[in-house]
């Protein structure tokens, strides 16, 4: 048991927050990370809107002390499946991988998973730290650099996570040696390789649509945004160009974005902000 882990600590510890630190009330208001759908039995979702409108989906969860992970099939035939690490077991809950058959993607299956294991979990959990591992290392002579996890990303980016990296020092323009804009490939949109003089060298990062918060297949609008390598910074710190090979975290100042999009009432929401706190 840690020092601060006694009663005494813990109790003198609440105190004090109670006492000194005012936090700022919570408002419950409801958002969506994916398509809307209602469920017809316990395994069975039927889709309400969107590209898979009035598809019939199951989905299986497998909730385990270390892990938790949940899959999703059409018709018998598997087309996603979710990966988490609970660590610590119990209280830490780290999205680490989203896998979607390719002709099923950017339809909502990834947002449908990461939504339902993210509720599942919040309900059996007293607390609940979030993480996503989206860490990849690259050197800028490799070949083939190409974008990952735009999904993950976008969900995340939806949820209220922030980097790990300290993007205020990484995109700081005295650190930039080199930017370009990698072309789109198959469902993945256009993206920007910068290359920088500090830890991890590159970074690969798309853009979101202010209004729609997706992806912006228009290669013109890379093209733009280089121009100025200013606007790139702050639309990064506004969450408008996501990093796709780097870690998040939902910090203190994302929990009440969580949990309004996971929650299905205002009741439900109040018992999931008790319960999430952050990293």
């Amino acid at each position: 048991m840690r020092f601060t882990d006694l009663p005494i600590i813990s109790s003198i510890a609440s105190l004090f927050r109670k006492t000194f630190i005012h936090e700022k009330p919570f408002f419950w208001k409801p958002g969506r990370i994916g398509p809307r759908f209602e469920w017809l039995d316990y395994t069975h979702i039927r889709i309400l809107d969107g590209p898979l409108t009035g598809q019939k989906l199951e989905i299986v969860t497998d909730i385990k002390e270390k892990t938790a992970s949940v899959f999703i099939s059409i018709n018998g035939r598997r087309i996603g499946r979710t990966y988490v690490e609970r660590d610590p077991p119990g209280k830490g809950i780290e999205l680490w991988d989203i896998a979607v058959q390719e002709n099923y993607r950017r339809k909502g299956i990834a947002s449908i998973m990461t939504y339902c294991i993210f509720r599942e979990l919040l309900s059996i959990q007293e607390k609940a730290f979030f993480k996503i591992r989206m860490m990849r290392l690259m050197k800028p002579s490799d070949r083939n650099i190409e974008l990952q996890n735009v999904g993950i990303g976008v969900i995340g980016n939806r949820l209220g996570f922030t980097p790990e990296y300290n993007i205020d020092r990484l995109l700081n323009p005295s650190n930039i040696q080199g930017l370009s804009v990698l072309p789109a490939k198959g469902d993945f949109p256009p993206s920007f390789k910068i290359v920088i003089k500090t830890f991890p060298l590159v970074l690969i990062a798309f853009v979101l649509d202010a209004d729609t918060l997706k992806p912006v297949d228009d290669f013109r609008t890379y093209v733009q945004l280089m121009k100025d390598e200013r606007i790139i910074y702050n639309w990064v710190r506004q969450g408008l160009i996501v990093i796709g090979n780097g870690n998040y975290w939902l910090r203190k100042n994302g929990l009440d974005q969580l949990v309004n999009h996971l929650a299905t009432d205002e009741l439900e929401a109040r018992i999931f902000r008790r319960r999430v706190r952050g990293v």
